[in-house]
Parts: C-alpha cells; sequence; structure tokens
C-alpha cells in the first residue's frame, strides 16, 4: 500500500510531470533530463522590446511543457511549487541586472475582478512576490484594473490587444513613484500591449525608469490556443 501511496502524491516534475526523487524534489523540482535540457530549450535570451521601458528580461520560452505548466498555473492553485520556482527565477534575473538597474521596488501586471473571481488568484501578483523576497526588494501594489475586461489571451492581433488594454488600467490611490526606479513583473509577454500600457501609467506616477521582467515570453509570431486545447493540456 505504501509503495501506491508514494507513486500517486509523489512530487513530480514541473515539466514533463514524472515522480521526482527525494534529492530532486528538495533542489531544482525538476527531473535529471528536465535539467539537463531546460537551459537549451527553454530559456530566454532576453525580453521583447515594450514602449516607454528601460530595459526588458524574460526567464523562459512559452512553448511546449512551459506552455502547459503555465497554463495548468493559471487554472489551478495547487501549483504552490510551481509559483516558488518561477517566483525565484524572476528574483534572479532581477538580481543579475540590480547593479545596473538599482531597483526600488517591485510590482505586478493587476488582473481584473472577473478574472481574479474566476482563478482565485493573480498569477502575476504570485510571481512578483516571491520574486521580490528573492531579490530583497519591497513588493507594491501600484497599478488596478477595470473590474471586467476581455481576456488578453483571446485577443488574436496586436493591434487588438492594445485596444483592449487601451483604457483597461488605472493608478491606486495615492501611489507615489516620483524618482523611483521600478521592476514590472508579468507571467506571460505575447505581444508587449499590456506591460507598455503600465509601463505608461508608471511613468505617469513619476518613476524614473521602469523595467520590466516576465516570467516566460512567446518565441515570434504568438498562435491562439483554442478553449478545447487549453482544456486538454489543463487534463494531460
Amino acid at each position: 500500500m505504501n509503495w501506491l501511496l508514494n507513486l500517486l502524491f509523489a512530487p513530480r516534475c514541473l515539466l514533463c510531470r514524472k515522480p521526482l526523487g527525494p534529492v530532486e524534489a528538495g533542489r531544482s523540482q525538476l527531473c535529471p533530463d528536465c535539467v539537463s535540457t531546460w537551459r537549451t530549450k527553454y530559456l530566454a535570451d532576453g525580453g521583447k522590446p515594450v514602449a516607454g521601458c528601460t530595459q526588458t528580461d524574460a526567464c523562459l520560452l512559452y512553448r511546449d511543457e512551459v506552455r502547459g505548466l503555465m497554463i495548468r498555473m493559471k487554472c489551478s492553485r495547487r501549483l504552490p511549487q510551481a509559483r516558488q520556482w518561477l517566483g525565484k527565477l524572476v528574483g534572479a534575473r532581477i538580481l543579475l541586472h540590480a547593479e545596473q538597474w538599482k531597483p526600488d521596488l517591485v510590482t505586478y501586471v493587476p488582473t481584473a475582478l472577473n478574472h481574479w473571481w474566476r482563478r482565485g488568484f493573480n498569477l502575476s501578483e504570485e510571481i512578483a512576490r516571491i520574486a521580490a523576497k528573492t531579490a530583497g526588494l519591497p513588493f507594491e501594489k501600484t497599478l488596478r484594473r477595470a473590474w471586467f475586461s476581455r481576456y488578453q489571451s483571446r485577443i488574436d492581433s496586436a493591434e487588438g490587444r492594445k485596444k483592449n488594454v487601451r483604457s483597461a488600467y488605472k493608478p491606486r490611490p495615492e501611489v507615489d513613484l516620483t524618482g523611483r526606479r521600478v521592476v514590472l513583473v508579468d507571467d506571460i509577454q505575447a505581444t508587449g500591449a499590456t506591460a507598455e500600457a503600465c509601463v505608461r501609467l508608471l511613468r505617469e506616477l513619476g518613476a524614473a525608469e521602469v523595467y520590466f521582467v516576465c516570467a516566460a515570453k512567446t518565441p515570434g509570431n504568438r498562435t491562439k490556443m483554442t478553449k478545447k486545447r487549453e482544456k486538454r493540456r489543463v487534463q494531460s
């Protein structure tokens, strides 16, 4: 009976979902195969340009196993290890640039009330909190989003995404970023429309510099994933 329970409830690799041994589970949370390949297959070589942003960076490429992991994370709260892993990756990127950027705080891209109600959390916020702690920086809420707005993931064109976020974000009351150097964190960067809208507001709030770091970015042109494909990935 014990071997069956261990098989069913053993920690699994975040990417390929194979059962992990105690050593792997306590270290990278990846199986040996994924540890040896994720740097060459999934490691991003920088972020996509964002208008108004001083510099951008990205941790991973949003494809294959990473894409499946991110979709599962967005649809379920039962992946605390994955949030820790991604948050620490983002935090490590911030630390990598710390000497040059000299950041004062970490903030995040907010989500709409209907999105939060459906999921129960904001993945960008979760990642940003862990990243801020990893980098030893204050975590601050600076922006809010309109209560009800369309999912960016359901809009294919870059122009459509820009239009969707044009009035979707607002500053939180009494936020003053005058002269401060801000790191904006998001979970996934596709066209960059969301980041651009948030960066513009942070600049209007007085930020001297704005840097953007995402957990994953889409490689090349983004293609829309249908609900059926998303559901199959989540259930797989």
